[in-house]
């Protein structure tokens, strides 16, 4: 969502050079959020680009239909929004089916679920740390309690998706998160190795 669309294939490159991990690709309907952003022929160029793990993560208000129509593409993981189906244990389960990791995402406004039934379908954790529906959303402290209740209570591993910057790193590691989403703190750099070293050494 944050790379320059016309140079994807350069700016994929770029961050492979500066050391990241993987790639995280938004799937947006403006149903599920307002905005409606990148679609699956998108997910498809940067599959065929190939060169680092892709995980999916489906702003979507039918995620079952968007998961049939991604079809084989080759995504390491797949994250599905607990408020976008009554029947997330199904969904879960059907991204397993297809050979991916499972994540289950929490928007901001969500309460630290009860995961009950769901903890044997599931991989990881998303916990959004922002607002969807703004341009530049500016990340929300008030999550990092429920960053660390998540963590410490379900064993699952939290991936904390919103607002990350290099100077939340420390923060955001000490809450129990065991990885981050990164998006225009590393495109808006002129040299985004710095700020991988820096999150990566804080948070593992």
């Amino acid at each position: 969502m944050a790379a320059r669309l016309l140079d994807l294939r350069e700016e994929l490159g770029r961050l492979r050079s500066a050391g990241v991990d993987g790639i995280h690709v938004d799937i947006e309907d403006g149903v599920f959020v307002p905005a409606m952003g990148l679609g699956l022929n998108a997910l498809d160029a940067v599959a065929e680009w190939g060169g680092l793990p892709i995980d999916v993560h489906l702003m979507v208000s039918d995620p079952e239909r968007v998961l049939a129509l991604m079809g084989d593409v080759p995504v390491d993981a797949v994250a599905v929004h607990l408020e976008s189906t009554p029947y997330p244990r199904r969904v879960l389960a059907m991204v397993r089916e297809s050979g991916r990791r499972a994540g289950l995402a929490l928007n901001p406004a969500t309460p630290v679920p009860e995961l009950g039934v769901l903890t044997d379908h599931l991989d990881y954790l998303l916990m959004l740390t922002t607002e969807p529906e703004i341009s530049d959303p500016a990340f929300l402290e008030g999550r990092l309690p429920a960053i660390r209740e998540l963590a410490e209570g379900s064993g699952i591993p939290v991936i904390v998706d919103g607002g990350v910057t290099p100077d939340l790193a420390p923060r955001i590691a000490e809450a129990g998160a065991s990885g981050v989403v990164v998006g225009r703190a590393l495109f808006g750099e002129g040299d985004p190795a710095d700020a991988v070293r820096r999150i990566q050494g804080r948070v593992a």
